[in-house]
């Protein structure tokens, strides 16, 4: 099981009224509950975020597909 806590950066979340410095825990890759604690035998990877915003599911919505004809230029794999 992997784990990852990002500490101390500013979590932005909209849908959830949320904008505060806080802590995100990262188990198997999915975001776990504020309630989660780790267990102390588990290897955990610390990220310091501080100064960072930590927010979910942005976006980059400013895509070029370059079609018809120019698909070449930006194939997507």
């Amino acid at each position: 099981m992997s784990t990852t806590i990002i500490r101390n950066g500013r979590v932005i979340d909209p849908a959830n009224k949320r904008d505060e410095i806080a802590n995100v825990l990262i188990v198997d890759g999915k975001i776990a509950p504020q309630s989660a604690i780790c267990s102390p035998q588990s290897e955990i990877e610390e990220i310091d975020a501080s100064g960072l915003i930590v927010a979910p599911g942005l976006i980059d919505i400013h895509v070029h597909l370059r079609e018809p004809g120019f698909s070449h230029k930006e194939t997507i794999e």
